[in-house]
């Protein structure tokens, strides 16, 4: 009986050992790969490119802040969308998620940051 417990016991340990180390990699700090960045999005209803200012506001913002992303399964309802057919920004309240076109899928990432990018559209006169 005792033997029973302590086998027990270290597969108990071991369960959580391995359930820790795969919720600790799969929600680690991570980069975006910027060389998914398209040469345009779709902003408010319009072509943004180049030397647009909204198209080098994001693009400046995302290679300023590359790093410090957390992989997410969850669905976001969009708010202010920079989109283009294979790389998405979705910039929320208090967030930006990202997502994009790889080999693998279209992985998404979200930055909890406090940011200064705009949240709704502004009509220009």
């Amino acid at each position: 009986m005792k033997k029973a417990l302590i086998i027990f016991g270290y597969t108990i340990l071991g369960l959580v050992i391995v359930g820790v180390g795969i919720y600790l990699y799969i929600f680690r700090s991570q980069e975006i790969d910027l060389t998914y960045i398209p040469k345009e999005f779709t902003y408010c209803g319009k072509q943004i490119w180049g030397k647009d200012k909204e198209y080098k506001e994001i693009i400046t913002w995302l290679k300023q802040n590359k790093v410090g992303w957390k992989f997410s399964y969850v669905t976001y309802v969009p708010r202010q969308v920079y989109h283009y057919p294979s790389f998405v920004v979705n910039v929320l309240e208090g967030a930006v998620v990202v997502s994009y076109k790889t080999d693998y899928g279209y992985p998404q990432y979200i930055k909890t940051i406090n940011h200064d990018l705009k949240l709704t559209c502004v009509k220009s006169s």
